[in-house]
Order: structure tokens, then C-alpha cells, then sequence
């Protein structure tokens, strides 16, 4: 029987994410033509996808715990199979980065690896001992985590741009764009791409 402190978190967790889920799904339809393009469409839909997935796991998870007498071990196992899945593919996506360059979303991937290890591991002290309320606790934390990191990957997508703390520290101190609106951007601005077809 899950403690009532938790179930009431469980409870706002769901709803939270439902709402993020619906304006996740808003940003999308709203989002710049550029991001199909060759510049930022694999960036775009890589972190699209990342960020859906951790709503999904979230609401989920909060769900399933939810529900009297699930196996909460069972569901926080499954979800980290699935992330885990996600993050190893997402390491053989290359990407339009800085400056054109093709990159490997290494950040994103570690992120994602982050969540799998404690979901995981709080999946299978929950399978050994379902009243085991540290690891009930656990999966409070990561569900947070879940919905911070899809709200980050959620407003790189708004932005067109790199939002991590590197990035955001270079472009404090050399004033430099990265990601795929700088791409987009330098693109536009060639001179070579105002001559007509066939010019």
C-alpha cells in the first residue's frame, strides 16, 4: 500500500506532466519551418523524441503508482529497459552541429543514462521488498528529474538552440551561437544561397 505523503505526489506528478505533455505537443506544431531542414531536422526530432520520452516515463511511473497493489519494481524496470534503449540509439544518431559539423548527441545520451541507473536500481530493490520506501523515494526524485530534463529539451526545441551549461558559458563569455539555428542562421546569410536555380 503506498503511504499517502506519496500518493498525493504521484498524483500532482501525473497531472504536471499531463500539462507538460499537451505544451510539449504545442511547441511542436508551433515550431520554425528550419527545423526540418538539413541544418537541425535529426537534432530537432532526436531531442523531440527525448523529451516525450521522459514525459512518458514519468506519467507512467506516476500512474502505475497509482494503482493499488501494482508491482511498482516491475514498471520503474520496464521504463529503465526503454529509456535505456532510447539513449544507446540516440549514440548512433550524428547530428548537424556547431558550425555545420556532424556530431554525436553525447549529452543527451549521458542525461538519459543518468535516469536509467536509478530506475534501474530502484526497480529491482522494489521487486526485492515492494514496502521499500527509499526506493519508493528514489523514484519520487527521478520522476522530477524526468520532467526537468524533458522542460530542458522542451526549450531547446523552442529556442533552436544548445541550452546546455557549456554552451551557455561560451556564449556568455565569446558571445558565440552554436546549435542548429546558428547553423541556420550562417546558411542563410551565404551569399551562394541568393543565387536563383541553376545559377
Amino acid at each position: 500500500m503506498m503511504p499517502q505523503e506519496y500518493r498525493d505526489f504521484f498524483v500532482a506528478a501525473a497531472g504536471a506532466t499531463g500539462a507538460l505533455t499537451g505544451l510539449l505537443f504545442v511547441a511542436l506544431s508551433l515550431s520554425p519551418r528550419r527545423a526540418a531542414g538539413p541544418a537541425g531536422g535529426t537534432w530537432f526530432r532526436t531531442r523531440a523524441s527525448a523529451a516525450l520520452l521522459v514525459f512518458t516515463d514519468a506519467l507512467v511511473l506516476s500512474l502505475a503508482a497509482l494503482v493499488p497493489g501494482v508491482a511498482l519494481g516491475w514498471w520503474s524496470a520496464a521504463g529503465g529497459v526503454g529509456v535505456l534503449a532510447f539513449a544507446l540509439a540516440a549514440l548512433r544518431v550524428r547530428e548537424e552541429g556547431r558550425q555545420g559539423a556532424a556530431g554525436r548527441p553525447y549529452g543527451l545520451a549521458a542525461g538519459l543514462l543518468c535516469i536509467v541507473v536509478f530506475e534501474i536500481w530502484a526497480g529491482v530493490r522494489l521487486l526485492r521488498a515492494p514496502s521499500d520506501l527509499g526506493a519508493v523515494r528514489v523514484l519520487c526524485y527521478l520522476v522530477v528529474a524526468d520532467l526537468i530534463f524533458g522542460v530542458a529539451q522542451a526549450w531547446e526545441l523552442a529556442s533552436m538552440r544548445d541550452t546546455g551549461l557549456i554552451t551557455s558559458l561560451r556564449l556568455l563569455v565569446r558571445g558565440e551561437e552554436t546549435g542548429p539555428a546558428a547553423v541556420a542562421q550562417r546558411v542563410s546569410d551565404d551569399p551562394e544561397d541568393e543565387r536563383p536555380p541553376g545559377g
